[in-house]
């Protein structure tokens, strides 16, 4: 019987104190982040969960639902002072160890044969596996609430930079909470996240200086410090000029018009309106461009098959720095069936592709993608 082991064990506070405090450095000494809790905070939770699992074991069951709610409270206290899960696990398994060695020892003296020890000792693991299961489960629930506390923070910090009322006295201060530079310069960047990509995950590729948070569902806004760029593979990304904190939120404006015109011209990556230029331009301007391609374009769609074929070669024409050859090599067509296609677009549509404004107006339609047929 281990009966008589566990009365005497449960009924001498100061000798499990002197367990407890023999627990306590063998886990100090095995698992290294506890280094970051308190002797008295290790020692009172120790003594807790020896004290709940000795008279367990005394009563031969397992800890009830408010028992295991009891238990784990202790490991959510750890979960919150930044010890991880698998040295919370680690010190559990240090713990039992220990206590059994201890077990048995006292039970022998107590002359316990080796099938009550045996059932004890299955019992023992049964009662550690309950608990290091309930302690796992509500370890990942604060690491939940944590990340979820984190992201709130962090988007309400980015919110505040990237805002126009934000003085620059605190701009500097959410710039140190957010463990930037508060003497640096900045870029704003707006994002929309391609398919598959987490804020996770792009935080995981972003380097050093890059500080991001969801803002919806697919959408993304942060900022980077200067020599930061994002990976293309990622999505499609504004970014705004460098500048002060106190600039932020006009570069945050211009991030935002750069990751709308290039979300219109399908344009995965990173840009800015300095890169896109009159692009940013024509992809806002739904009136002028309907303009546009009733003039030079629709002409074109009622010649049906050939019409396309027409705009197949000005397009080249364009592509290739208004050079026949080069576009004709390019193509499979003849240098003259180019040449005649390109009198037929002047001929249907009106246009001089001699006349500077004229090609501007052709390249803003092929910037956009738009063809005869839509």
């Amino acid at each position: 019987m281990t009966a008589p082991a566990l009365d005497e064990l449960l009924g001498d506070p100061a000798r499990l104190d002197a367990i407890v405090g023999r627990l306590v450095a063998r886990i100090r000494e095995t698992v290294p982040e506890y280094a970051a809790v308190t002797d008295e905070a290790l020692r009172s939770g120790n003594r807790r969960i020896v004290a709940t699992a000795l008279a367990h074991l005394r009563e031969h069951r397992l800890p009830d639902a408010a028992e295991l709610r009891e238990i784990t409270e202790i490991g959510v206290a750890r979960a919150r002072q930044g010890v991880s899960l698998a040295a919370v696990l680690a010190a559990y398994r240090v713990a039992g160890e220990a206590c059994w060695d201890l077990i048995e020892a006292r039970a022998r003296e107590h002359g316990a044969d080796d099938a009550a020890l045996l059932a004890t000792l299955g019992l023992v693991w049964r009662w550690l596996d309950v608990v290091t299961v309930a302690a796992a489960t509500a370890h990942h629930e604060v690491q939940l609430r944590v990340a979820r506390e984190d992201e709130q923070r962090i988007g309400d910090s980015l919110r505040a930079l990237l805002a126009p009322t934000t003085s620059p006295a605190s701009s500097r201060a959410h710039l140190v909470g957010l463990g930037l530079d508060p003497d640096g310069r900045y870029a704003a960047v707006r994002g929309r996240l391609a398919p598959g990509v987490t804020v996770s995950v792009l935080r995981e590729s972003a380097p050093s200086g890059a500080v991001l948070a969801a803002v919806g569902r697919e959408d993304v806004a942060g900022v980077l410090a200067a020599g930061v760029s994002l990976e293309t593979s990622l999505g499609t990304f504004g970014i705004g000029p460098l500048g002060p904190p106190e600039e932020l939120h006009l570069s945050a404006r211009s991030a935002g018009r750069a990751l709308a015109a290039a979300f219109r011209l399908g344009m995965g990556g990173t840009h800015e309106l300095a890169t896109l230029r009159l692009a940013a331009v024509a992809s806002a301007d739904e009136e002028l461009t309907a303009i546009l391609a009733e003039r030079l374009l629709k002409p074109l769609r009622d010649k049906g098959r050939y019409g396309m074929d027409i705009w197949s070669s000005v397009v080249g024409y364009l592509e290739h720095g208004l050079r026949i050859d080069e576009a004709a090599a390019a193509s499979p067509v003849h240098p003259n069936t180019l040449r005649r296609r390109l009198a037929h677009f002047a001929e249907f549509t009106g246009a001089d592709l001699r006349d500077p404004a004229d090609i501007a107006e052709l390249w803003w339609l092929v910037r956009l993608g738009r063809t005869p047929a839509h």
